[in-house]
């Protein structure tokens, strides 16, 4: 049986990933600085649950052996959530060292938590000017706080390991955006006023992901082969708006180029790189929450 090392497995993803993992016969090893219930460790049917801090490079060593592979949430979320330079310095240092371990236990498959902000979005000062929609994983980078740019490097890094293990290693980098879990989808359906004019809502170009759909991406990444290092947008396919979404586009990004039609409310961030590679096929829609 596969046994799947999941770092943040407290953590908002890490929760649903878990649950995925084991309804489709997984083992699992999960590991986070948080303990919700103050045990420890613990072991369930299938789960094993250990504290580890994933900065700290024997712990993610000594608690990774034995797994086969590895699905990496553990992070600081957000820029304002500490200094600059300690969300930075996490993120990247746990990065590198859940994906050297892996090199050193031979694992082969991992899946890495990016973010839609590899690109530069929701953190950034202002309204970027963007070439074209809808955004794809071709789209430039404009990344520009630490947050970001710890996801933006990520993946270069990703890049890195696979040179070191040329044919021997396989990492999805999974661009998540705006993880909603159902209560919030429907308290989103219920609010009064119209979704999606703000300025913030434009930074991140209207999009949001049903957090169980972002979970099992997160397997079925896992369950393919593909080779090499891929990132992958994984967002719903409607936008978090009423407006339709080319107007709302041509109101704030007025010289983008329009590659694609989205009619109606279709998202503005493509998830056909998701589809094609992953067989991964978002349903949920908020609107009917």
């Amino acid at each position: 049986m596969t046994t799947v090392f999941v770092t943040g497995s407290t953590g908002k993803a890490g929760k649903y990933i878990v649950k995925n993992l084991l309804e489709n016969g997984y083992e699992v090893v999960g590991v986070d600085r948080n303990d919700p219930d103050g045990t420890g460790a613990r072991r369930t049917e299938g789960y094993t649950f250990k504290i580890a801090d994933v900065t700290d490079f024997g712990q993610v060593v000594s608690t990774m052996k034995g797994c086969d592979a590895v699905i990496h949430m553990a992070a600081i979320p957000n820029p304002r959530m500490g200094p600059e330079h300690e969300v930075f310095r996490v993120n990247m240092m746990a990065n590198w060292n859940v994906l050297e371990a892996a090199e050193i236990l031979g694992i082969g498959k991992i899946v890495m938590a990016s973010s839609v902000n590899a690109v530069g979005a929701v953190f950034s000062k202002g309204i970027i000017p963007r070439p074209y929609f809808p955004v794809d994983e071709d789209h430039p980078t404009f990344s520009a706080d630490s947050y970001s740019l710890s996801k933006w490097l990520g993946e270069e890094m990703a890049d890195a390991f696979v040179r070191r293990r040329p044919g021997k290693v396989q990492i999805s980098s999974m661009r998540f955006h705006g993880l909603m879990e159902r209560e919030r989808q429907t308290a989103l359906n219920a609010e009064p006023e119209p979704r999606g004019g703000t300025e913030i809502n434009a930074k991140h170009f209207w999009g949001w992901t049903d957090i169980e759909e972002a979970a099992r991406a997160c397997v079925l990444a896992l369950e393919v082969d593909f080779g090499g290092h891929e990132a992958f947008f994984i967002n719903g396919e409607d936008t978090s708006a009423d407006e339709p979404t080319e107007s709302l586009i041509k109101s704030v990004y007025p010289d983008a180029e329009i590659r694609t039609p989205m009619p109606g409310n279709a998202t503005a961030i493509s998830v056909e790189k998701a589809k094609r590679l992953l067989g991964w096929a978002p349903k949920a829609t908020w609107r009917d929450a």
